[in-house]
């Protein structure tokens, strides 16, 4: 499973990349950090075929949100192009189901501490980050993201070679034992790493749901969505002083969690997550 998302705009670089293109292994924590001209489903769907369709392997999921880059035609011809069977996207203003958000943070906090003063220069740091990330231990697996990925650690510098062995002016072939063991052991590793995201899945769950009450609902129901709006000035328009829910009517069940609404004219409202919804209050 694989989480895809797009960061930007940012500052236009001397290079001309806006954007940031993070894919991240939900598994591994493995991220991989593309910058970007243009967010554009042609060159996004060329990335995740060259860069990881065609090196890593076909994922069976792909998360994505909703954006016109990843729901489109283009992207949904390589999907069946790939035949991959799971691929879903965020509901609208639900952020946080997507795991590779977490990591925009990270990305965006390693690359400030590159940048300085010279905003126009952050694409060129995306190597480093990147390295950093995968090389060091995932809080929750308790592994590096590239150990997990290629069973081994990422080596930083030669001195890690020459400091324990005589160079001469031969090809050297050091030993592949502790590689070899590392692979046998894998299997172990993976089967930790998978309980481990599970409870750190259910001490998440239990957090997030500590306030909020169980609904669900069925095709047909009218509910209360909540309404996101943006201030206006010159249509005299505020934020503030509009309606918080407006009436909707579920169309179809995607999950006990994912609705797809219409409001009342029978106008499409697209995706919406059941934090954003909750029962219509009936006059008595």
């Amino acid at each position: 499973m694989i989480s895809v998302d797009l960061m930007g705009p940012l500052p236009t670089t001397k290079l001309r990349n806006n954007y940031i293109l993070v894919i991240t292994c939900c598994f591994s924590k493995y991220c991989l950090i593309f910058p970007i001209k243009k967010a554009t489903a042609d060159i996004v769907t060329r990335i995740l075929e060259e860069s990881v369709f065609l090196i890593h392997g076909t994922p069976q999921t792909i998360l994505m949100d909703n954006g016109t880059q990843f729901c489109g035609k283009v992207a949904d011809s390589l999907f069946k192009k790939y035949a991959i069977p799971n691929v879903h996207y965020t509901p609208k203003y639900t952020p946080q189901v997507n795991l590779v958000e977490r990591y925009n943070r990270t990305i965006i906090t390693c690359i400030s501490t590159f940048v300085e003063d010279d905003h126009r220069s952050w694409d060129m740091f995306i190597p480093k980050v990147q390295f950093a990330i995968n090389s060091s231990v995932n809080e929750v697996t308790g592994f590096t993201p590239a150990f997990l990925v290629f069973g081994r650690e990422l080596v930083p510098c030669g001195t890690h070679y020459t400091d324990s062995v005589d160079v001469d002016s031969e090809v050297l072939f050091l030993p592949r034992d502790v590689y070899v063991e590392n692979l046998g052991c894998l299997s172990t590793i993976f089967d930790t790493v998978q309980s481990r995201l599970w409870q750190a899945h259910i001490k998440n769950t239990s957090h997030y749901n500590l306030r909020r009450k169980f609904a669900e609902f069925n095709v047909g129901d009218v509910v209360m969505k909540r309404a996101y709006f943006l201030s206006n000035k010159e249509n005299l328009f505020s934020k503030k002083l509009a309606p918080k829910f407006i009436k909707a009517k579920i169309t179809a069940k995607k999950s006990p969690l994912v609705y797809v609404l219409q409001d009342m004219t029978g106008k499409d409202l697209g995706t919406w997550h059941v934090k954003d919804l909750k029962s219509r209050v009936l006059p008595n």
